[in-house]
């Protein structure tokens, strides 16, 4: 790649191409890599050329690339001396680092005088983009802002703040990180866990941040062969490293799913259910794609989101009924039926090597390739979450279904009220520091009983909450449930319903003490609320994009 490229180059919207054509021949030096496709496609193989574009295209006014030139990647630069240093034909030791900043920019506007001016960079910053001197220029670590690249479809996803210089200004963008494989060196699930860690050293204090030779030296030590050059590696593999890196990771199988015909809930529908209750946990999920004939290569990526838009046709298939369906004609009083939100979505924002970040892509449909089918997810979970999804989703049906527990015993009343026959649930996993932050400030002001409740309570580092909802409140813009169950995230699941830490129904509350074993010796801790009041969705796991 050529090195005589200009610190500052000013693109003008209406006449953006020619001098963006002229800048990527200049970066890429005239090369380009194998995988080709529109820079408006959005399911199509990306290479450099057109990751550049796309990234430009979606800006949408005049713009500024800053180019440095020589810059240091880690990443890169550790491959470089563990492989590429080897190798008899020279290669580069040194990346590009192209930034996109909105408007026109020159050294008079980075020379900045207080941090005010920092900030009104950061304001017109869109991202950041590394370009490898590998197979005529691949993209290497990438942070981009999520709400240039989606158009009319929302969604909610996860993100993490990250801090960068650029020619020694501190800047901080809010991102997930992206980068490509070499197809050397890192294969798509080695890229998988790097970004992944990329990820989680950034955003907790539990996790450092690793390089590409830490993982060649896990996989070689759980491997019977050389590791490189790279061939990729196994999803069981994948977790094994995962546990060296200080995580307790759950593999899930689609062979291993449970597949319900009365229901009409397939294996690829429970896999899909488990998926989604993570990625609202906003945990990022590692997702292994192989061919529907069992033949061929695999594929990995990174599902960190979900779109706004639901799936509405086959979701109402799959409600539960609970009670007595022909007693009074589906009345409300002998018989309801519940709704899992999981079936609403079949659209994940996913983090793929060979895709634009932040793509929005069916769950049939994860991967570019053709014919592909989601068979193990692997979920990077902390090692003092012991309860998992499927544990929380059985537990939470037990107490709805309950005589003693469930919603007929203590929502009655409201349900008939109401004239809520259908009973829509949201399953998901929260932090007790941020999920109580958040209940206590959305009752302030609103009902100063459940105020004091939510502050009172005692909860362990982790919970999994189910909200429960009538149509009505989940089709709201700002969604608000009726009733909600904290179980405890810290515990076994055989202890059934005595994981119950709290169930807020209308006007009546219950919460245990962690001195209180038995959930039926703790049923007098029953609070009446004089006041009834809707709760909002939990939105503190995932960031909202859209209009």
């Amino acid at each position: 790649m050529s090195k005589e490229l200009p610190i500052f180059t000013y693109i003008e919207h209406e006449d953006g191409d020619k001098g963006l054509e002229a800048y990527i021949d200049l970066c890429l030096g005239g090369h380009s890599t194998s995988v080709t496709a529109s820079p408006e496609s959005t399911n199509g193989g990306i290479d450099a050329e057109n990751f550049i574009r796309r990234v430009a295209y979606a800006i949408r006014q005049d713009f500024t690339i800053v180019t440095e030139p020589y810059h240091l990647d880690k990443c890169f630069r550790d491959t470089y001396y563990m492989y590429f240093a080897s190798q008899h034909f020279q290669v580069d030791r040194y990346c590009t680092r192209i930034t996109f900043l909105k408007g026109h920019y020159d050294w008079d506007k980075l020379l900045y005088e207080n941090a005010k001016d920092v900030k009104g960079i950061e304001e017109d910053l869109v991202g950041t983009v590394v370009v490898i001197p590998v197979s005529g220029g691949i993209i290497g670590r990438s942070l981009l802002k999520p709400e240039y690249f989606f158009n009319e479809e929302g969604c909610y996803l996860r993100k993490s703040r990250f801090r960068f210089h650029m020619y020694g200004i501190p800047l901080e963008i809010d991102a997930f990180p992206y980068q490509m494989q070499d197809k050397e060196t890192m294969r798509c699930t080695e890229v998988t866990l790097l970004n992944l860690m990329d990820y989680y050293s950034n955003t907790y204090s539990d996790y450092r941040a690793v390089t590409p030779s830490e993982i060649i030296s896990l996989k070689q030590t759980h491997s019977h062969e050389r590791v490189l050059p790279s061939r990729g590696i196994t999803y069981q593999m994948l977790t094994k490293v995962m546990s060296d890196l200080g995580f307790s990771p759950r593999l899930y199988n689609l062979r291993a799913m449970r597949n319900d015909d009365m229901s009409g809930i397939s294996q690829q529908d429970e896999l899909k259910r488990l998926l989604h209750y993570y990625v609202e946990s906003g945990i990022p999920v590692a997702v292994n794609l192989e061919q529907k004939n069992g033949r061929g290569v695999g594929h990995s990526l990174l599902c960190i989101g979900h779109s706004t838009g639901k799936n509405e046709g086959e979701m109402w298939e799959r409600r539960q009924v609970i009670g007595d369906p022909f007693e009074a004609g589906f009345d409300v009083q002998s018989s309801y039926t519940i709704t899992d939100s999981a079936d609403f979505y079949n659209r994940y924002v996913v983090i793929d090597d060979n895709q634009f970040p932040y793509t929005i892509s069916d769950f049939e449909n994860m991967s570019i390739y053709q014919d592909m089918q989601v068979t193990n997810i692997a979920i990077p979970l902390y090692k003092r979450m012991f309860m998992e999804a499927a544990d929380a989703h059985k537990i939470t049906y037990e107490i709805l279904t309950s005589e003693k527990w469930g919603i007929f015993a203590w929502g009655k009343d409201y349900l008939s009220a109401k004239g809520i026959k259908n009973v829509i649930i949201r399953l998901f996993l929260a932090s007790s520091r941020s999920f109580k932050s958040y209940r206590i400030n959305a009752f302030a002001g609103r009902n100063k009983g459940l105020q004091m409740i939510y502050e009172l309570i005692r909860l362990p580092q982790f919970v999994w909450v189910c909200e429960l909802y009538s149509e009505e409140g989940y089709e709201k813009k700002e969604p608000e449930a009726f009733a909600e169950i904290i179980l405890d995230g810290t515990s076994a699941n055989k202890k059934g319903i005595n994981n119950t830490i709290m169930m807020t129904y209308p006007n009546t509350v219950y919460s245990r003490s962690p001195e209180e074993l038995d959930a039926d010796e703790a049923a007098l801790n029953r609070i009446e609320i004089k006041d009834d009041c809707l709760i909002p969705a939990y939105r503190k796991n995932l960031a909202y994009y859209g209009s």
